[in-house]
């Protein structure tokens, strides 16, 4: 193997790491009968915390005032591990609690009550941090959301709550690397016979 092969196969290894530590949800079960999925949540690890941000589909909102993010870890934490909570990018307050069933489906911690701007029901996204913890401690991920049948702030005629299958989507960018690394494997077998 020349330097050049080598060179060109620690660059697609350093490209591919830091992607590997992402996985992506998609909420495609739901109490209304709604076929497929309503939005996805994405969770990063970032240091010692984990980012997640929640995405809802087109036609879809997340809801704020009396609505829930619930999901379970076997992390123990408390209201003090959810940090710069926003809602379509703005700052927003909520409550915490333990050990809900929404939906007939118990989860360990629920995020709710959550509030954004003034007259703001529902949020298209919704981002926030969890301290002191890993993917790991998320994993299997089972999340789910309180949602709402239109985008936007205003809510919609119905409400409900969609929930994810406990097998997470490999993050997209990780797929790029894993492909990038055994493409390189294949060139460098070629060249070497």
């Amino acid at each position: 193997m020349t330097r050049l092969h080598l060179l060109l196969i620690l660059l697609l290894a350093a490209v591919a790491v830091p992607f590997a530590a992402a996985d992506t949800i998609q909420f495609n079960h739901n109490n209304l009968g709604i076929v497929g999925s309503i939005g996805s949540a994405t969770f990063t690890q970032n240091g010692a915390n984990v980012d997640v941000v929640l995405q809802a589909n087109a036609g879809f909102s997340f809801k704020l005032s009396g609505g829930d993010i619930l999901f379970n870890s076997s992390a123990n934490l408390s209201a003090s591990n959810i940090i710069n909570l926003m809602a379509d990018g703005v700052a927003a307050g909520f409550t915490f609690k333990t050990n809900q069933t929404r939906a007939g489906h118990t989860f360990n911690y629920d995020i709710f009550n959550m509030t954004g701007n003034k007259g703001q029901v529902s949020a298209d996204q919704i981002t926030f941090t969890i301290t002191n913890i890993t993917l790991a401690q998320l994993k299997p991920y089972q999340w789910g959301v309180h949602f709402c049948t239109a985008s936007g702030s205003k809510c919609g005629p119905q409400t409900g709550f969609a929930f994810n299958s406990s097998v997470p989507e490999p993050g997209t960018l990780t797929l790029l690397g894993t492909g990038l690394l055994g493409l390189a494997g294949v060139v460098r077998r070629r060249w070497v016979s």
